[in-house]
C-alpha cells in the first residue's frame, strides 16, 4: 500500500495501528503525523524488535489490515 494512501486516512489508521499493537500510544502517533521513519522507530521500541523487523512487521500489518480498510472508506 502505498504511505501516500495511510497519509491519508492516518487518524484511522493510528488508532487502528494502536488496536493491534497494544504498545503503541495514539498521541504519539498523531505527533508523527504520519512520519514512516518515526512509527518503525517507535514500533521497534515498544515492541522488542530490531528496524528490520519492525519494518517487515508494519508492511505485513498494511498488505494485512490497512488495505482492507482504505478500501472500505
Amino acid at each position: 500500500m502505498p504511505w501516500t494512501h495511510v497519509l491519508a486516512d492516518w487518524p484511522r489508521i493510528a488508532h487502528r495501528l494502536c488496536r493491534d499493537f497494544r504498545h503503541l500510544e495514539e498521541a504519539a502517533l498523531r505527533r508523527f503525523r504520519g512520519d514512516r521513519d518515526k512509527l518503525v522507530i517507535y514500533l521497534a521500541d515498544t515492541h522488542d524488535l530490531t528496524l528490520a523487523e519492525a519494518a517487515e512487521t508494519l508492511e505485513d500489518w498494511l498488505l494485512r489490515v490497512a488495505r482492507p480498510l482504505a478500501a472500505a472508506a
